[in-house]
């Protein structure tokens, strides 16, 4: 995923400066197989909740390489289209960008709590939930900052998206499943933010 990514920002860079109906096709083409391979690849066949395969260390691990790295690639392509190609075309890459560091994110939480193996068989501690969430929420407070420092509507709408996903978490799940002091602090935590 990562080496289509590039080779697709090498591409469009090309196709900016030939004009070449090659270089523009071939860019189309590579970002369309890094798209499968992300979707089928990472979030399907290979994604860590769904095998027993070990991750690795605890900041530089497999999930670093297979989710992050390709998020900020895809991201990098999203922004090397941006005015170029269709709105919703650069729109579609920062989305998948979005759902690869989210991805990332999430698993990194779940590579704290579980080790090296991070499959669903393991279950999920009321500490763990409360993890996520203030951690989907630490994210999209970031995206917000990097959005008001940087005039990004995209990184504003980014944070939009994934604080809205986290009051959804808070209201639909943990709501229902977390018990105690684990429940006050989640409410307490969206509240504030």
């Amino acid at each position: 995923a990562c080496t289509m990514l590039a080779m697709a920002i090498g591409l469009e860079r090309l196709r900016e400066r030939t004009g070449s109906i090659i270089h523009d096709i071939g860019a189309l083409v590579v970002t369309g197989i890094a798209g499968c391979v992300v979707l089928f690849g990472l979030l399907l066949i290979q994604l860590p909740l769904l095998t027993t395969d070990e991750v690795g260390g605890l900041l530089w691990n497999r999930l670093l390489l297979g989710y992050a790295l390709p998020a900020v690639l895809m991201l990098g392509l999203s922004y090397t289209v941006a005015g170029k190609r269709p709105v919703a075309y650069a729109n579609t890459l920062a989305g998948v960008a979005l759902v690869l560091a989210l991805t990332y994110v999430t698993l990194q939480v779940r590579r704290f709590f579980h080790g090296d193996i991070l499959t669903l068989h393991l279950g999920t501690t009321d500490a763990e939930q409360y993890a996520y969430s203030l951690t989907w929420l630490a994210f999209g407070v970031v995206l917000l900052v990097v959005g008001l420092v940087f005039s990004s509507q995209r990184a504003r709408l980014a944070s939009a998206v994934v604080i809205g996903l986290t009051v959804l978490k808070a209201f639909l799940f943990d709501m229902a499943n977390l018990t105690g002091v684990y429940r006050t602090l989640s409410f307490m935590g969206l509240g504030l933010v």
